[in-house]
């Protein structure tokens, strides 16, 4: 055999080998030993101080929704910092109150931006992100790149670890939740997946990862990212290795109790939650796209009041104190479908029977999701209002609650609503799209009743 074909076939089991290195991607590290006051939680996060108080506790919510959830939340961030408020005798911005982000598939790019960058987002995020085309950054890192031929036929790794690393190289810079706990800033950010077993949700949070014996700090925000961008056949999942029983880590009492309780949802997700403490039977977790579990990313709040003993219980359990106004700002890029495209007698294509598949769940389980939310609210407001404080309560005697809905299905003017649902859930769209999208968000906020409530008694200094 000439020695130049030897050479060339050496050079192309040398390339096979170093890219079988890369086809098993560990994507989260063991913990040797679980302490439960470590790791990326709300109390190693920045302490209220001046410019971030517990008194004016703010929670936001990201759908999912591609660039289209992206670009709305976007808006929504860009609308609360010009919103000029006096509180506790100084003068800020509504968004330098902003405590809690909880983010899913399209939300997490712009809600994981913001927690790591703060105000740069409003820079140099619509042209490292928004104004971007993904979409073909991703088709061309799986056509153009023979490395990722390589690793896309290995098992271990498929299109969502290819998303991942591109979000790794050009959006968050490689950083980690370690990075996150080392700012001490807020907002803490919450991305969650779903289940893949289970179609439960799967928070990115130590509290969750304590369960599997596992390490967040390490885990890049880029792979959180791309495990709740994984939409089914789009993208591949997502997988975690399970290091359960190898920490000492013991479950808190809330959630064993929860275990038994008469309560179905409260046992469900109970059980949801224990079932990771069984490596021998869950090796592995296998995680998709967020949306599956809960596309407005607030089922998290009503499972913490469920399971924890209460909404009050979660938020002293997290240290938070004297809280006089509880925010909830739930920015919606869901769609709804239109009945007009359903007019032929002709069998529908797969891609509609897909996105009919997808969406006529996720739809339904949201209208639901925001019901029992709005009703939660409404009790604990009642609540608030008609009883004395407990010693240790985290409200204040004179606390009050908003819920502000920043959904499409609230724009006003339905020709433009309809213009706006129809913008597709992909990762690439028009300048002209986004714009509208973002003066959509702004629009949505400032006329919302809640939102009027709320600044008017700011003003008041209620």
């Amino acid at each position: 055999m000439p020695v130049i074909v030897r050479w060339k076939m050496a050079i192309i089991v040398l390339t096979l080998l170093m890219g079988c290195e890369y086809v098993r991607p560990t994507l989260n590290e063991p913990i040797t030993q679980w302490d439960p006051a470590a790791g990326y939680r709300w109390r190693n996060l920045a302490p209220p101080e001046e410019g971030n108080s517990d008194s004016l506790f703010i929670v936001a919510s990201f759908s999912g929704g591609g660039t289209r959830a992206s670009a709305l939340a976007f808006g929504a961030l860009r609308e609360m910092a010009r919103q000029q408020i006096t509180w506790e005798g100084k003068q800020k911005r509504l968004l330098d109150e902003l405590d809690v982000i909880n983010a899913l598939s399209g939300g997490t790019f712009t809600g994981a931006y913001y927690t790591l960058f703060g105000d740069r987002i409003f820079h140099d995020f619509e042209y490292r992100f928004l104004r971007k085309d993904w979409d073909s950054e991703i088709r061309g890192r799986i056509l153009r790149s023979p490395a990722n031929w390589f690793r896309l036929w290995s098992p271990y790794y498929g299109r969502a670890h290819i998303l991942a690393d591109l979000l790794d190289e050009a959006l968050f810079e490689g950083k980690t939740y370690d990075d996150l706990i080392n700012q001490k800033t807020r907002p803490g950010l919450v991305i969650h997946a779903s289940d893949m077993a289970t179609l439960s949700r799967f928070e990115f949070g130590q509290t969750q990862f304590d369960l599997i014996c596992s390490d967040l700090g390490k885990l890049p925000i880029a792979r959180a990212s791309a495990a709740s961008a994984a939409l089914p056949l789009v993208l591949s999942p997502i997988t975690l290795k399970s290091y359960a029983g190898q920490c000492g880590y013991q479950p808190p009492s809330w959630l064993m109790e929860a275990g038994k309780s008469p309560k179905q949802a409260q046992r469900q997700r109970a059980k949801e939650l224990l079932s990771y403490l069984d490596a021998h039977k869950r090796p592995h977790i296998h995680l998709l796209d967020g949306g599956l579990s809960d596309n407005l990313a607030l089922r998290g709040v009503l499972e913490v009041a469920s399971v924890s003993g209460g909404f009050e219980n979660h938020l002293r359990n997290a240290g938070v104190n004297a809280i006089k106004k509880l925010v909830f700002i739930s920015v919606n890029a869901e769609t709804s479908p239109d009945v007009k495209d359903y007019r032929s007698d002709e069998v529908p294509v797969f891609t509609r029977v897909f996105s009919a598949l997808v969406d006529i769940p996720i739809n339904r389980y949201s209208a639901d999701t925001l019901l029992l939310l709005r009703f939660g609210v409404e009790a604990l407001r009642a609540k608030l209002r008609i009883q004395s404080m407990e010693e240790d309560s985290p409200f204040a005697p004179d606390a009050d609650i908003y819920f502000i809905d920043v959904s499409l299905g609230a724009v006003d003017d339905t020709d433009e609503q309809e213009y706006l649902m129809k913008i597709p859930t992909t990762l690439y769209l028009t300048d002209q799209q986004i714009d509208r999208l973002l003066i959509a968000a702004s629009q949505l906020i400032r006329k919302d009743q809640e939102f009027q409530r709320l600044m008017a008694d700011l003003q008041r200094g209620e």
